[in-house]
Formats: C-alpha cells, structure tokens, sequence
C-alpha cells in the first residue's frame, strides 16, 4: 500500500481510518469504532493455514447457503487496495477475504473465534489425522 493511501473501515462509514496496532508482533490495521482488523497477507498465515487443513476433512458443503443473509449483502471494499472482498468461511467463522492482494478482514470476536478453532484442532490433531485418512 503507498504511504499516502489511507486505509478505511469496511463496516464503519464514519470513522476518517483504521489505526496502525501491534497485533503479535505484527503491525495490523484496526478500526478504532467497531474494533474490527485487518491483516494483509501472511499475517494470519499459521492460524488460517492450520484451519483450513483441518477443514479438508469436512464436509463440503455449499457456504453461500450457511452465510447469514445479513453477511450475504455486506460487500466490503478492501482496505489495503479498495477491490471487493469475498466472505469466506473458516471453521464456525466467516472472514471477508481481497481476491486481489489477499487481505483478511476479521470482525469483532471473530479472531478469538478462530483462535478457539486452532486450539480445539491442536488439541485433537491425532483425531482429525485419523478422520483424514
């Protein structure tokens, strides 16, 4: 992102940027109203890596059906380089996703969730290894 280019909520009109925080070492992007983040790629890389291999041994389902409908009209605009973001599903959480420069937006509680994810998949991984196979 150039330095010049300030970085906006998805979710909130209102607030004038999101505020650059240290997030686990990390410099994230945080909206300071409705305290949802913005990681660009690689920021969240072993979190949703782990949850998304725990999610190969699922059951495919169609996600566009289990998104609330409220999810479904929300089209944020990516605040790392403004293209529509995707709703994605991880687990019991939805994330919008950027096509374009693979950022990821969380809202509030939705990086505990994911947090709470990894924790129950490292608990049982012999478990999920053995459904996998």
């Amino acid at each position: 992102m150039p330095a010049d280019r300030q970085r906006h909520c998805p979710r909130c009109e209102e607030v004038p940027s999101l505020v650059a925080t240290d997030y686990a070492g990390e410099t994230v992007d945080v909206c300071p109203q409705c305290h949802g983040v913005y990681f660009d790629k690689g920021e969240l890389g072993e979190l949703i890596e782990l949850v998304e291999d725990f999610m190969v041994v699922q059951l495919n389902e169609d996600e566009i059906d289990n998104l609330p409908k409220v999810e479904q009209e929300f089209k944020p605009a990516c605040p790392g380089c403004g293209e529509t973001m995707a709703p994605h599903q991880i687990s019991q959480t939805w994330i919008d996703r950027c096509p374009g420069c693979h950022g990821v937006w969380l809202d509030q509680g939705e990086m505990s969730a994911l947090r709470a994810t990894q924790m129950l998949i490292r608990g049982n991984l012999n478990l999920f290894i053995r459904l996998g196979q």
